[in-house]
């Protein structure tokens, strides 16, 4: 779902007030199948699942429900993979990339995690632009939150949003849910409450508020001030692939169990017994190792011997399939550990691919942020900076057979620069530092030795005065 064009006009032709379209637009999207998705999404991500519907109706009978967390697992797998290590912002501009920097800060860049668990959760994630102390911020809203209006077919340009979440209220002692529900374009915001069944507008705000205020005067963004995510084109999340097999697993599983819990090491066979009824046969067993029988009758067992060898087959089919259409990588894998390292890349290749498409939605999604940060890199005073471009890298937090890897630094001397070979290095995680690091210990080196006449760039090509070791003390004592 999601609307595409021309609400606004919608709303003058309709001929009925905007918060009864509101009301229209929240009750269809309350009956979508795409908000049903999200949900279920959420659910199977908190481990639960259609086995939670398993009925028992026989007395005495086990009804277990067991769960696997398999949906958290593989959107940890993807997020970690892609998100978990350092990424970088830098531009050619220094000054840009300064406060790049200080806008993605650890804040921001925890807020870009939670927001790719619900973009691969839901199918489509949302973050809203705010201010928080004067500071730039943004955060994920809950995509079942948000009813979103496109300019385009292909979902690529935003016209309006309607945004709405549930409060308890109280009214003395009692309390009661309603709901408050904001409509934002790029002429402010609207606010709107829903108490029962109607949607009135709130009058605790005035008609139109501003998107943001410096305090004294207000300000609206171009645009509204939400960005979003795609886990696919279509915006179908994860699960929507995988649930069947999910469910059969936890289902499987279950069955099995009870069966497990259930049955009898062997069955007694009874004949003549002169009791009541079976209750009493199992207490006279049980309390006296014995019952009693009449005439020809006799007690005989038949023992039992269960065979899940089918079961175990269908469940390791199920998670070869799992692993496989969810492109995921299978760590229980006992092969992967000592995999060489076209090896590795060929087990992460799903994994990659899945990985690339959610890069290119978050390179879009900060090129669609960059309109944000300009304006308010300009508001306050730090600079303008349309004309500049910045460039987002992702390291990817990968199983590396690190000795391969070494082993092929180490013979790429010679052959490429030092940078290059540092970077590739799995034991670096900031090149800039580390070269320092040996050019300071190259130094360190040769002035114990007495031959180091150069300065400390006498590695870089740079044509240097030579200076006495006397000099070069003086100087290192000044800077101590």
């Amino acid at each position: 779902m999601g609307y595409i064009t021309g609400i606004a006009e919608r709303i003058k032709k309709s001929g009925l007030a905007m918060s009864e379209i509101i009301q229209l637009e929240l009750d269809k999207w309350n009956a979508s199948d795409k908000k049903r998705l999200m949900e279920e999404g959420e659910k199977y991500y908190r481990n639960r699942s259609i086995v939670q519907t398993k009925r028992n109706t026989l007395k005495n009978r086990s009804n277990t429900k067991i769960e696997h967390p398999i949906l958290r697992k593989f959107i940890e797998q993807k997020v970690n993979y892609l998100l978990s290590n350092s990424w970088s912002v830098k531009s050619e501009n220094a000054a840009y990339t300064k406060e790049l920097n200080n806008i993605f800060d650890d804040r921001a860049r925890q807020a870009f995690k939670s927001w790719g668990k619900e973009t691969i959760k839901k199918g489509i994630g949302f973050a809203q632009i705010y201010f928080d102390r004067g500071k730039l911020r943004f955060k994920r809203i809950p995509s079942e939150q948000i009813i979103p209006y496109w300019l385009d077919e292909e979902h690529t340009a935003l016209e309006a949003v309607i945004r709405f979440y549930s409060q308890t209220v109280y009214e003395g002692k009692n309390e009661r849910q309603i709901t408050r529900i904001e409509y934002y374009d790029n002429e402010g915001i609207k606010y709107f409450v829903r108490d029962g069944g109607q949607v009135t507008a709130d009058y605790d705000k005035n008609d139109r508020e501003f998107h943001f205020t410096d305090g004294l005067k207000g300000y609206n963004w171009s645009v509204p001030p939400f960005l979003w995510l795609k886990y696919t084109e279509e915006e179908l999340p994860l699960f929507y692939f995988i649930k069947e097999l999910i469910d059969d697993i936890n289902w499987q599983e279950s069955v099995t169990a009870d069966l497990l819990r259930d049955i009898a090491n062997f069955i007694y066979i009874i004949k003549n017994y002169s009791g009541s009824d079976a209750d009493e046969v199992i207490k006279e067993l049980k309390e006296k190792l014995m019952v009693l029988v009449e005439g020809d009758g006799d007690v005989d067992k038949l023992t039992s011997d269960i065979n899940i060898d089918a079961v175990i087959k269908i469940l390791d089919k199920h998670r070869r399939d799992i692993y496989d259409y969810s492109r995921s990588v299978d760590t229980q894998d006992p092969n992967l550990g000592d995999a060489s390292g076209q090896a590795l890349k060929f087990r992460y290749a799903d994994l990659d691919m899945d990985c690339n498409d959610l890069e290119t939605e978050i390179q879009l999604a900060m090129e669609n942020m960059k309109i944000f940060i300009d304006d308010y890199l300009k508001l306050t005073g730090k600079g303008s900076f349309k004309n500049d471009d910045f460039e987002v890298t992702f390291k990817r937090d990968v199983i590396v057979n690190e000795t391969e890897i070494i082993d092929n630094v180490i013979k790429s001397q010679g052959h490429i620069s030092n940078a290059l070979r540092i970077s590739r290095h799995p034991w670096v995680e900031n090149v800039e530092a580390e070269l320092e690091k040996i050019k300071e210990e190259k130094y360190e080196d040769m002035e114990e030795f007495g031959v180091g006449l150069f300065d400390k760039n006498f590695n870089t090509g740079t044509d240097e005065t030579v200076r006495s070791n006397e000099e070069r003390k003086v100087e290192k004592k000044g800077k101590q």
